[in-house]
């Protein structure tokens, strides 16, 4: 799929040739406008994947203006074309967070990878951003077990937190990390399923209850066995959810 580029440029050569440059390097136009308000009234709806503006636009508003308008409405990379600017002008500009400044004219195989590199860029940040979100609005604990070594690192949050039992506390055990502190009932099931699901390379579900402090706590976990290149299970990614406002 090509990228999208919208394009602000008020010299109406430039805005012609740079769109045939990029039409020739296989992105997509999606929009070239002479002014910041035309950008600004169309951003939405063209939805590109980057944008480039020329610092100084005439008209109403100049690039840095216009950029922070669009930031108004959608989150996009934008990367200033310039054939001079003073050092005040590109002070202002750096608080819209530009990916670069290319100096006019521009040359074709700079732009290419400038444009590239910032809609990857900005695509690997999303992906991260949004990971973090998730994470922090996960209500349960994420795990990652190292069955050879018998260790287990919780990734967003401490053990404590959900299941009330610090990491020092988690150590001398065979299968489970939680298995000296699952109640005696619920023991079999929890082994069972845990070596069904190592044996088949299938995930598991499981729910039991911990006794900690003579109090009685219930959770959900869920997970997945991880193997190597050779077939041997080298860890297991798992959640665990706290069932306890439930009961």
């Amino acid at each position: 799929m090509s990228r999208k580029i919208l394009i602000v440029e008020d010299e109406g050569i430039l805005r012609v040739g740079t769109t045939l440059q990029l039409m020739s390097l296989g992105f997509e136009v999606v929009g070239h406008f002479q002014t910041g308000e035309e950008a600004v009234d169309n951003v939405v709806d063209l939805n590109p994947d980057l944008i480039l503006m020329d610092i100084q636009l005439a008209g109403k508003m100049n690039g840095i203006e216009t950029v922070r308008e669009i930031q108004k409405k959608i989150d996009v990379p934008v990367v200033y074309l310039s054939a001079y600017s003073s050092h005040e002008l590109i002070e202002e500009a750096e608080t819209t967070k530009p990916f670069r400044y290319l100096v006019k004219p521009l040359d074709e195989m700079e732009l290419k990878f400038t444009i590239e590199t910032a809609i990857d860029t900005y695509q690997r940040q999303k992906r991260v951003e949004i990971k973090d979100e998730v994470l922090d609005n996960l209500h349960g604990l994420l795990y990652r077990f190292f069955v050879k070594d018998k260790k287990v690192n919780f990734i967003n949050g401490s053990s404590e937190s959900i299941i009330g039992l610090s990491e020092r506390e988690l150590t001398d055990f065979e299968g489970h990390f939680l298995e000296q502190f699952i109640i005696e009932e619920d023991q079999e099931n929890v082994l069972n399923t845990m070596n069904n699901s190592l044996n088949s390379k299938v995930s598991f579900t499981m729910n039991y209850r911990i006794r900690n402090n003579n109090k009685i706590n219930y959770f959900h976990e869920m997970g997945q066995p991880v193997y190597g290149d050779e077939g041997e299970i080298t860890h297991i990614d798992g959640i665990i959810f706290d069932l306890n406002t439930e009961h």
